[in-house]
């Protein structure tokens, strides 16, 4: 009778297994197929990844797709990601957002494509994190680019610009900011052209390029070249561990205000009204090869800040150059640092 019992319990449990296996497959399998690029396609003259294909330009990014029904570029953006399918945007002024939040495995294509701000974020906790997202080609932002919570992101060429006539809020640009919880972001190369002060809506904005994250910092921020050419505040602003950079220009640094400036991540209150060109502060195990600071119209306080760190675990500068040397402008150092400076000029 027991063993009666226990077969027909065995055989209940495997139906309900082969039951619930066949709905996730047939799930899976209506997920599979239920995508198709033809649905979302509007101008058929063009070839698959051309976004004119699906319906998008430059004077109707930010309205409705006449298929989807929703968003032109999230609908853009969705073709590219459930098809699989490389998007080629096109050499001009894209009048909305890039919003790349919870996106994956997405691979997209820019020849001088300009947007208001660029976003990669986990906005949700319930949604997933960006990941595996390839943007090859020049890419122009005048807003700002943030990168949060995100992995395998490869970006080639992002020159962020101030142009208040196309930036969504009317304001100059905020820079590039890689906060909490990134790992294995790599940049070919970085240009802040601007970076914008003056009032409490720059409150967040801090240095050109930003890497913190209170207490999920970023790992493995990997770029060849970064380009400054004008920061009102600092310059940059790293913490995390396992970065690489190989070349660093800073033109002028700290040359507006701190006027309504919040405060800054592992840093002490009132330390981010300071100017820098370059802070390291809490960072470990990272690597630049050559960073050159010109101080001839520069206005910060300090060349750079080598804060809080660990000699054991050191960030390495290669070649550290000053080019019209200001006696106003020094070094601050903490003790201990965790900065070594190899060649200095």
């Amino acid at each position: 009778m027991r063993k009666l019992i226990f077969n027909l319990i065995t055989v209940s449990l495997v139906s309900v297994f082969i039951v619930v296996s066949c709905k996730k497959n047939k799930e899976e399998q209506i997920k599979t197929i239920s995508f198709n690029e033809l649905d979302f396609v509007v101008n058929e003259t063009y070839p698959k990844g051309d976004v004119r294909r699906y319906g998008l330009n430059f004077e109707n990014a930010a309205q409705t797709h006449p298929k989807s029904k929703k968003g032109m570029m999230e609908t853009v953006l969705d073709v590219a990601e459930l098809g699989n399918i490389e998007m080629i945007f096109h050499e001009g002024y894209y009048n909305t957002n890039l919003v790349l939040n919870h996106r994956k495995n997405l691979n997209l294509k820019f020849n001088n494509s300009e947007f208001s701000l660029i976003h990669i974020v986990q906005a949700y906790d319930s949604l997933s994190r960006p990941e595996n997202i390839n943007l090859k080609g020049s890419l122009i932002g005048y807003a700002s680019l943030g990168i949060t919570n995100a992995s395998k992101i490869a970006i080639d060429s992002i020159i962020l610009k101030s142009d208040i006539s196309k930036n969504s809020w009317g304001l100059r640009n905020a820079g590039c900011h890689i906060y909490s919880g990134c790992n294995d972001i790599k940049i070919n190369y970085l240009e802040v052209q601007d970076l914008g002060s003056g009032s409490e809506k720059y409150k967040n904005a801090h240095a050109a390029l930003v890497i913190d994250g209170a207490g999920n910092n970023p790992i493995n921020v990997q770029i060849k070249k970064i380009y400054i050419k004008s920061s009102d505040r600092h310059g940059i602003y790293m913490t995390g561990r396992d970065h690489l950079i190989d070349e660093v220009i800073i033109d002028k640094f700290g040359v507006g205000s701190s006027k309504g400036m919040s405060g800054m991540q592992d840093a002490e209150n009132g330390e981010e009204k300071d100017f820098k060109a370059l802070w390291i502060n809490k960072c470990y195990d990272s690597f630049i090869e050559n960073i050159t600071i010109n101080e001839l119209e520069s206005k910060g306080k300090y060349t750079a800040h080598f804060d809080s760190g660990n000699k054991e675990k050191p960030v390495t500068i290669g070649k550290f150059k000053v080019i019209n040397n200001n006696p106003d402008i020094t070094i601050l150092e903490e003790d201990p640092n965790g900065v070594i400076i190899e060649i200095k000029e």
